[in-house]
């Protein structure tokens, strides 16, 4: 790992410490609903909790209720469990933490010392073909969709069911667009390249990639080339670089893996448009480092190291995120 000066290390425990750092995904409500752990208890397993993100600096954590294929066949009321599940380990850990939707909540939960919980739904099976769930699911305070898994499902070919060459559907064009509406966040980590192109062309604000990789690194149909780096700039999106090590060659891989791929998005994208989505508690194994949240900082600390001045740090730690997610609102539409 990188040596840092006194003065370096000084400046990165302030920058962290004055960051809203930003995680804009992570599986861990899954090991909740398994019962193998609960939010408020610090466990030796997985990667996050709430005592390790206090500690690790986090301060705004996005949760994601994975819609499993074994969920399929009942994906709304599976997805209605987890979110209840969630809610209520949030509720029991109010002390630490409170329910966001809006860049206002994540603010305000920083300047009371409390820890952002957001909310977001991993694949557009949760709608189970009906676009009125969107609205009950944005007024239950669910911030952002992942439109797809890996498969393909009404709304878009996953990037591992490539045959048909699939892009959005119909049906997928008008969840964009009613997304859109109910300022929910658009997601599309893990589309396909033609559905990463038709929400281009849909998209009227911009969207995130919430946890990816450059094809540079992985050549795989779930990462993202130089030009769908680009286009998410230009659209005003935000790329979240994650930590999932096996996406590394299949070697385990360590923090300055992380920084590297940072470097390379920034140089694409422009420091604007990086964020951190650390996909944590989404794969098995440690990247060295970065074990768990509890180490964030050294992220921070790596990017002092690689030169980043202190606004652009603060912009990839959290700023280009709470950009997008700021869009979102706890306003019911009634229409």
């Amino acid at each position: 790992m990188f040596k840092l000066s006194e003065d370096q290390e000084e400046r990165a425990r302030r920058l962290h410490k004055e960051s809203i750092v930003f995680d804009a995904h992570c599986d861990t409500i899954l090991s909740v609903i398994d019962g193998e752990r609960s939010l408020g208890e610090k466990s030796e397993k997985g990667h996050i909790d709430i005592p390790r993100l206090k500690s690790g600096g986090v301060k705004a954590q996005v949760f994601a209720v994975f819609v499993r294929p074994e969920w399929y066949h009942d994906a709304v009321h599976s997805t209605m469990k987890g979110i209840s599940i969630f809610k209520k380990q949030i509720e029991q850990n109010s002390e630490d933490v409170c329910f966001a939707g809006a860049a206002g909540d994540i603010k305000k939960a920083a300047e009371n010392g409390k820890i952002a919980a957001l909310l977001s739904i991993e694949g557009g099976e949760a709608l189970q073909g009906d676009i009125h769930m969107l609205k009950i699911y944005r007024e239950l305070g669910v911030s952002s969709l992942v439109l797809t898994w890996n498969h393909r499902n009404a709304i878009a070919d996953g990037a591992q069911d490539l045959r048909s060459g699939g892009g959005l559907s119909d049906f997928g064009v008008e969840v964009v667009k009613e997304m859109e509406r109910l300022d929910m966040v658009v997601d599309i980590a893990h589309i396909s390249p033609k559905g990463f192109w038709d929400v281009l062309d849909v998209a009227q604000k911009p969207f995130i990639i919430s946890h990816s990789l450059p094809r540079k690194f992985m050549d795989i149909p779930r990462n993202l080339d130089d030009g769908q780096i680009k286009a998410v700039a230009e659209k005003g999106g935000v790329i979240g670089a994650t930590f999932y090590f096996s996406s590394y060659g299949g070697q385990q891989g360590s923090i300055e893996n992380i920084l590297d791929v940072i470097d390379y998005f920034v140089n694409i994208a422009g420091v604007e448009h990086v964020g951190i989505g650390s996909d944590f508690d989404g794969y098995d194994g440690n990247v060295n480092g970065l074990e768990s949240c509890e180490k964030m900082i050294n992220l921070t600390r790596g990017l002092v190291y690689r030169g980043y001045s202190d606004e652009d740090i603060a912009k990839i730690l959290g700023k280009n995120f709470i950009r997008v997610f700021e869009k979102t609102s706890y306003v019911i539409v009634t229409a």
